[in-house]
């Protein structure tokens, strides 16, 4: 069982806001380990649109009935592996019943994000005027490219380092969870993500293998922010971010170190601003 959330003087240790904007944020304690009572929203979730089960309206009332206070929508970009995929036109037409789900549901806030596959050089598909038509972006990495392992890394670094990635998706989590103890290519892609203000995601999913403390502890140390995201393909799934929080917290990472443990003011504040992103 889990006690109530923490409560006391909130800190902001990776200087992400002002003083004064920090006195009015409201957040739990950030220094203090995550817990799943922290996670205040989800990021990385898929609805019928692409490849996900459940419709916008399902996926935001699970969200709702499990306690978050926003939702996050990151439907696939198209491209060869998406065929389903959303282009420009179709994302305009999502944004509209996405904008009638918050008319519908007062105090529930909704977040329109891509998922976009990075080339082989790290370079994404998409231009970035249109990549500026969505609320975030998350970069994802094509299982089974054929890369050798040099090339998937050079892949990831550059991808770290747009101006336009908001979170590095897996297999990016999958590096975290196999054994890197601290390896010279697990740095280079968190020296790069910290250079470039990009989130690195933890996976939520039960079915993942344990996550490397080494690494989690290396991104915290760089003041990388994490996003711990279930990658919900169905409403159900959407709870997974509890099992992602107890992981985040047996790993030592606190408050300050996860993305989602901000509310719906500080994230939309956070990803207009960003962290050493180009504006």
């Amino acid at each position: 069982m889990y006690s109530d959330c923490h409560e006391g003087p909130l800190v902001d240790p990776k200087g992400k806001f002002t003083l004064d904007e920090v006195t009015d944020l409201g957040q739990s304690n950030c220094e203090e380990l995550v817990r799943p009572c922290d996670i205040k929203g989800i990021l990385h979730s898929h609805s019928r649109w692409t490849d996900g089960a459940h419709s916008l309206e399902s996926m935001v009332s699970i969200a709702r009935e499990i306690g978050l206070e926003y939702l996050g929508i990151s439907d696939h970009f198209l491209s060869e592996n998406h065929q389903e995929g959303l282009d420009l036109a179709a994302a305009k037409v999502q944004r509209e019943e996405l904008d009638r789900l918050v008319e519908n549901n007062p105090g529930f806030d909704v977040f329109q994000g891509i998922e976009v596959d990075v080339n082989a050089d790290g370079t994404l598909p998409v231009d970035n005027e249109t990549l500026d038509y969505f609320d975030f972006v998350i970069a994802a990495f094509p299982e089974n490219g054929g890369y050798d392992r040099e090339q998937l890394l050079e892949q990831v670094v550059q991808a770290a380092r747009h101006p336009k990635v908001t979170i590095l998706g897996t297999p990016v989590g999958d590096f975290m969870l196999t054994g890197c103890h601290g390896s010279a290519e697990m740095e280079r892609v968190l020296e790069a993500a910290a250079e470039g203000g990009t989130a690195v995601e933890i996976s939520a999913n039960p079915s993942c293998r344990e996550l490397d403390w080494t690494c989690c502890q290396k991104a915290q140390e760089l003041g990388i922010y994490m996003a711990i995201s279930p990658n919900a393909h169905r409403a159900a799934r959407l709870v997974d971010f509890r099992h992602g929080a107890e992981l985040a917290q047996a790993a030592g990472m606190t408050c300050s170190s996860i993305l989602n443990t901000l509310d719906s003011r500080q994230l939309r504040r956070y990803l207009t601003n960003g962290i050493n992103k180009s504006q």
